[in-house]
């Protein structure tokens, strides 16, 4: 059974790239901060393999 290259690290920088931006978001009262939300999600599930 071969296992695939799997960029983890990837996606924890998106992860916190974006957890970043929504607090940047929610300081500054941008009123379309649930915007950031899916890629925070997706990123957070890919970097712990879950999906």
């Amino acid at each position: 059974m071969e296992q695939k290259n799997k960029y983890k690290g990837i996606w924890w920088m998106v992860f916190f790239a974006s957890t970043a931006a929504l607090i940047a978001a929610i300081i500054g009262h941008w009123e379309w901060l649930t915007l950031i939300l899916p890629f925070q999600t997706t990123a957070f599930v890919k970097a712990m393999d879950i999906m």
